[in-house]
């Protein structure tokens, strides 16, 4: 009978450490929100592909147009949680209904930003031999010599005037840090607006345009970006309109599901109302089961001018938004800057508190162990009774 014990102990003991090492496994890398951690790290793949890493959030910057993919660093491959931002179009408009903001029905001239070819370079900054800043610039240059039919969709269809910005320069920059950076929109006549960009978690994205053909001095810019969750490739069920999209507005939030179509012929984008008492403006990702938002494209409300001869002028900036059915196409709009140029700061990023938590099935041993430790008992029973 001490032997029929012993083996039993030993069994229990067997057990409690496969189910240790079981419930380990199940909680994953992820059962508390990242914190802040080293440099953040940039490689480059042979398609041209950039990949920027932190601890809390992993960035995928395509190699031919300006595009962002970005999801959680513990997520892998956004298996939970994966979103997008897109430089889709470039229109000149006249705001007759003088909103400040881009209706479709305004439009002048567009292009689709696929039209033209992009250059992606990166790079990092040190100090005291430590990786303060990872940065990736996109430039335009000429017309494309073969367009791009799976590039994210514009509002309008067709090529329209691409040929008419050949030579419109722009440059989209992203800089991501290890520590908070503290930012200020300034001009001649002094500071406009102060903003702050979380450190690790969020890509700041400047975006700087010149040479632009005004059709006169009444006309503006718009450029529309595409805002999008994507279908998770995980073992769950694809996680296509996981998350709905909240404004942060004046008078109301706005809620939208990512399915929702609005876009007539007519143009029906919504302006969006800033926020009293902020210059940063932004629209979040949230995640329909929690209602905790993840993620967030935003911007600030002030942009500059720098005209010819080197003055500079800060201008407001509005933006106007619309569902598209894959997505939620968010158009920034700049005022007029002839023979000059227009810098503005949006920003992508995550929410480190929103961070999912990554389980895995419990392993299937401890369930094997508890019956192995279920039939001794049994034969035990036996046995004595015997």
């Amino acid at each position: 009978m001490k032997t029929i014990q012993k083996t039993m102990i030993g069994l229990f003991l067997v057990v409690a450490l496969l189910g240790t090492t079981a419930l380990a496994s199940a909680q994953g890398p992820a059962t508390t929100p990242p914190g802040a951690g080293g440099p953040p790290e940039q490689t480059k793949g042979a398609d041209g592909t950039v990949w920027i890493n932190t601890d809390i959030i992993t960035i995928m910057a395509n190699g031919e147009i300006p595009m962002f993919h970005f999801w959680y660093a513990v997520d892998d491959d956004g298996a939970h949680a994966k979103f997008s931002t897109s430089f889709v179009m470039i229109a000149e408009f006249e705001d007759t209904n003088e909103d400040g903001g881009y209706q479709t029905d305004e439009v002048l001239h567009f292009a689709p930003l696929s039209a033209y070819e992009w250059t992606l370079t990166t790079g990092t900054v040190e100090e005291g031999g430590v990786v303060t800043e990872v940065w990736l610039k996109y430039t335009k240059s000429g017309v494309r010599s073969v367009q791009m039919p799976d590039a994210a969709p514009a509002a309008l269809e067709g090529t329209g005037s691409f040929m008419r910005f050949e030579d419109v320069t722009m440059q989209i920059w992203g800089h991501i840090y290890l520590e908070d950076f503290s930012g200020e929109i300034r001009d001649d006549h002094g500071s406009h607006a102060n903003y702050t960009v979380a450190g690790g978690s969020e890509l700041k994205i400047d975006i700087e345009i010149g040479n632009f053909p005004f059709s006169s001095e009444d006309s503006m810019v718009t450029i529309q970006t595409l805002q999008r969750e994507h279908i998770a490739t995980g073992i769950e069920e694809p996680q296509l309109h996981r998350h709905r999209i909240e404004t942060r507005e004046r008078f109301r939030n706005t809620t939208i599901d990512s399915a929702m179509n609005w876009t007539t012929t007519g143009g029906n984008e919504s302006r969006f109302e800033a926020m009293n008492g902020t210059n940063i403006q932004k629209i979040e990702f949230v995640d329909y089961d929690a209602g905790l938002a993840q993620g967030f494209f935003s911007w600030v409300d002030k942009a500059v001018i720098t005209w010819p001869g080197g003055a500079q002028e800060a201008v407001d900036v509005n933006a106007t938004y619309v569902p598209t059915g894959v997505g939620t196409a968010v158009y920034l709009s700049y005022p007029y800057f002839d023979n000059g140029s227009i810098l503005h700061d949006p920003s992508i990023g995550l929410y480190p508190e929103g961070a999912p938590t990554i389980s895995e099935p419990i392993d299937i041993v401890l369930f094997v162990g508890i019956g192995v430790v279920a039939l001794v008992a049994v034969l035990i029973v036996v046995v004595r009774k015997k």
